[in-house]
């Protein structure tokens, strides 16, 4: 096992890290980030009147128009919102040359506009939601790309320092910002190509295989084991959440209308995975309060505020779960369990899909119940998940506990 942790210490975390760290990535990352207060407000709106409590569920029906228009907006505007902020964030990274991120977010709007016409050359509003995201993210990193090759080969307009320079700064956008629209004018309008029917084909194999089982339980191996060896996961795996930011929007809307919820794995599944945080660990700082070694028990004490509201990052580096071959196994073997425990239940419609997106520091159980709209056989799963997440704990950290305090009976004699 040593030779196992050595072996992914110095050859797999290097590339890891530098890809997590990737230009591209962390501007995807980030832009995602800008709409997720979007998205939580929408849910809102969308739960309220939909709780399923008759008495006010009947009060609210004659308003459940009214009060949903919140929703229709803030996740209708997803893949607008992402070619500006993604576009944003991409132009802030680059280190050689300071481009303008704010113009540069306003030109890729406008691109992605011109991107995301109609054949009548009317603009769509049906793909400003999460159906444009993947033309949102591509003619972002198109714009910043642009903006950065232009103003790098000075290849712009330069004014006299006496000019204010923010009017010299916007005109040193102009060029770059034409040959932006125009490239993306000749595509859609000349040529007629529909950039966003492309990519949702090129892409659709991608999210038909993350909402399968087999899909996806390679994609949380990949991300537990990534933790396991000190690597942020989440970070490394940013480009996934545009996929599953897509599949929450037809959820949303399926629920909105009534109707069956079409995705098992769209976001907020990992709500019924991450019990306590990443890995389920939960169980595992209420084990470490009741240990008889007191280092795990003062740790544990110190752990489960933060555990509760779904941050385990004391535990992981604490305990700790990162290179610990006593740890790894139950870290992924629970994150896999629950996956497929989690998964089968839906597909079998016996608890809820994922239909709002909410805060990620919301506790478990309470999670569940907003996270499916308000499902109770959800809730319920949530507690068997939290007692199957402790069992494949307990034999691991008693091997780990009765290591420590031979430990601590040989210091003490």
């Amino acid at each position: 096992m040593n030779k196992i942790l050595m072996f992914v210490e110095d050859k797999l975390v290097p590339p890891l890290n530098k890809m997590a760290n990737q230009h591209h990535l962390n501007a995807v990352k980030n832009g995602m980030m800008v709409t997720v207060p979007l998205t939580i407000i929408g849910s809102i709106f969308l739960l309220i009147p939909n709780i399923p409590i008759d008495p006010i569920q009947s009060f609210f029906e004659p308003y459940a128009a009214m009060i949903t228009t919140v929703n229709t907006i803030t996740i209708g505007i997803v893949g607008l919102v992402g070619a500006a902020s993604v576009a944003y964030y991409f132009a802030l990274g680059y280190t050689d040359i300071k481009i303008d991120p704010l113009i540069t977010a306003f030109v890729s709007v406008a691109a992605f506009l011109l991107a995301t016409l109609t054949d009548e050359y009317a603009i769509n509003l049906e793909l400003f939601g999460t159906k444009g995201l993947f033309t949102a993210i591509l003619v972002a990193l198109m714009s910043g790309m642009i903006m950065h090759f232009f103003q790098k080969r000075d290849l712009v307009i330069h004014f006299p320092d006496t000019v204010p320079p923010l009017v010299s700064k916007s005109f040193m956008s102009l060029v770059p910002a034409f040959v932006i629209l125009t490239i993306i004018w000749i595509i859609r309008v000349i040529l007629g190509i529909n950039v966003n029917q492309i990519l949702m084909d090129c892409f659709s194999p991608f999210v038909f295989a993350l909402n399968t089982l087999p899909g996806f339980l390679v994609f949380m191996f990949i991300r537990s084991m990534l933790w396991s060896v000190g690597i942020h996961g989440g970070a490394v795996l940013a480009v996934a959440d545009p996929f599953f930011l897509t599949m929450f929007g037809a959820n949303a809307a399926a629920f909105a209308a009534g109707t069956q919820p079409p995705y098992i794995t769209a976001s907020g599944f990992t709500m019924f995975v991450f019990l306590g945080g990443g890995g389920a660990t939960l169980p595992l700082v209420l084990m470490m309060i009741r240990s008889k070694e007191k280092g795990f028990s003062t740790l544990g004490k110190l752990c489960l505020p933060a555990s509760i509201f779904e941050i385990n990052e004391p535990v992981v580096f604490g305990v700790p779960l990162v290179m610990n071959p006593y740890m790894m196994i139950p870290y992924t073997l629970s994150t896999l369990i629950l996956s497929a425990g989690t998964y089968l239940l839906m597909l079998f419609n016996i608890i809820g899909r994922p239909v709002a997106n909410i805060p990620w520091t919301i506790p478990p159980l309470f999670s569940h119940y907003l996270v499916t709209g308000g499902n109770i056989p959800a809730v319920i799963w949530g507690g068997i998940s939290l007692l199957i997440a402790g069992c494949i704990y307990y034999p691991f950290f008693k091997a780990m506990e009765r290591q420590r305090l031979a430990v601590e009976k040989r210091i003490g004699a």
